[in-house]
C-alpha cells in the first residue's frame, strides 16, 4: 500500500536502545560460563569449541538484527500507516474512519517486536517505554511504540480533527 496523504508524522525506531544491550550482556555471558565450565573436561574440549561457535553465530545474527530490522510509523491526514522494514515492503493501514480512539499509553514491559498482548491487542514495538493505543471501532486494538511521544500526539490530534 502506498502512502495517502499529507504526511503529519514520521518515525523509524529500531532495537539499538540501552536494554537490548544488556540482554545481549547476559546471553553472553551466560554462554561463556557454560562454555568455560565444559572446558574443565579435558574429553569435551571439541564440544566446547562447538558451542562457543555457535554461541558467536547466534549473537553476531542477533546484533545484525538489531541493526537491521526497524519499525516504521506514518501518520498522514487518510490514516495510520505502519510496517517493519526490511521484513515488510507494504505498510499496514488503518484509516482515520475506523480510529474510535488514541490515546498514551505505558508499553506491555516483554512486548517487544511483533506479537499479540492481552488488554494491547497486536503490539509493534521496539523497545521498553510508551507508545500509543488505538482502539478500532470493530473492537480490534493496535500498540504502536514510539521514541517522540509528543509530535506522535500532536499528529493524531490533527488526525482525529480532519473532516472529509
Amino acid at each position: 500500500m502506498k502512502i495517502k496523504g499529507n504526511i503529519l508524522f514520521k518515525e523509524e525506531q529500531q532495537f539499538r536502545g540501552w536494554f537490548w544491550w544488556i540482554v545481549i550482556l547476559v546471553v553472553t555471558g551466560s554462554i561463556i560460563t557454560m562454555v568455560l565450565a565444559t572446558l574443565r573436561e579435558k574429553e569435551k574440549v571439541g564440544e566446547a569449541w562447538l558451542a562457543v561457535a555457535i554461541a558467536i553465530l547466534i549473537e553476531l545474527v542477533l546484533l545484525s538484527l538489531m541493526y537491521v530490522v526497524r519499525q516504521e510509523t506514518i501518520i498522514t491526514t487518510e490514516g495510520v500507516f505502519y510496517r517493519w522494514l526490511p521484513i515488510q515492503r507494504s505498510y499496514w493501514f488503518v484509516s482515520r474512519a475506523e480510529i474510535e480512539k488514541a490515546a498514551l499509553r505505558k508499553g506491555p514491559a516483554l512486548g517487544y517486536g511483533l506479537r499479540r498482548m492481552p488488554g494491547y491487542g497486536t503490539v509493534h514495538k521496539t523497545g521498553p517505554g510508551k507508545g500509543f493505543q488505538f482502539v478500532l471501532k470493530s473492537g480490534k486494538k493496535i500498540f504502536l511504540g514510539t521514541d517522540k511521544e509528543q509530535p506522535f500526539q500532536q499528529a493524531i490530534d490533527k488526525l482525529m480533527s480532519v473532516t472529509g
